[in-house]
């Protein structure tokens, strides 16, 4: 019997083109100087990605309908759908685990037909319009307090359920998760840091990429 393999993917850098929430804070924070000190705080772990991202929220100079023009531009990586096409014909679960925030994935997955892959994220906190702050879901689940989600609980969750797990990233929120993989697929600061810490990796640019990988090291 064939084991059951689970493909989790990261989103904003990986799935997306680009970082969203990065990009969106950066186009409407107004006070550009404390959000760049801000993310030097975090990247260098004086704060954790909650604390970050909350004070992010409480910024933000915007409303839904300014994250949803400026959202409706983005793109994914261009060989994704295909991606989620191999998994459902291979019959492998496919999953999204986010640091981000679950407004923009979930706008975005149903603009481009894909509604029905399941996702972990940070809640974005809206009513009539008005953002009104950010709650955590997934928050310390391994008593550990520097991520907003846990991804690494998602990723030992599969594994205790026989799975096993692909990891799929390219930053920050998926170096914890990336050690308690099974196959790590990297690229950018995620790449970097499994070269230094010695974790084994497979190089990627894109899914296409992913897909030819897995299938020459995976038998199908």
């Amino acid at each position: 019997m064939r084991r059951k393999i689970a493909i989790i993917c990261d989103f904003d850098g990986t799935i997306a083109r680009r970082d969203i929430g990065h990009e969106f804070f950066g186009e409407y924070v107004s006070d550009k100087e404390r959000w760049k000190r801000l993310l030097n705080e975090w990247k260098i772990g004086l704060i954790s990605s909650r604390e970050c991202l909350t004070e992010e929220i409480a910024m933000l100079e915007a409303d839904t309908k300014g994250l949803d023009s400026f959202i409706e531009k983005e793109l994914f990586d261009p060989y994704f759908t295909d991606f989620v096409d191999f998994c459902n014909t291979q019959k492998y679960e496919i999953e999204i685990l986010s640091d981000g925030l679950d407004y923009y994935i979930d706008y975005l997955l149903m603009k481009f037909g894909l509604g029905f892959i399941g996702f972990k994220a940070n809640h974005l906190v809206h009513d009539n319009g008005e953002i009104r702050g950010v709650e955590f879901p997934y928050y310390n689940s391994m008593n550990c307090e520097m991520c907003g989600n846990c991804k690494r609980k998602h990723v030992e969750n599969l594994r205790e359920d026989g799975f096993l797990v692909v990891y799929v990233g390219n930053g920050y929120s998926d170096r914890c998760p990336a050690k308690y993989s099974d196959m790590v697929f990297a690229k950018a600061d995620l790449l970097s840091y499994c070269e230094d810490k010695k974790i084994e990796h497979i190089p990627f640019a894109n899914f296409r990429d992913v897909e030819r990988e897995f299938s020459a090291r995976y038998k199908i």
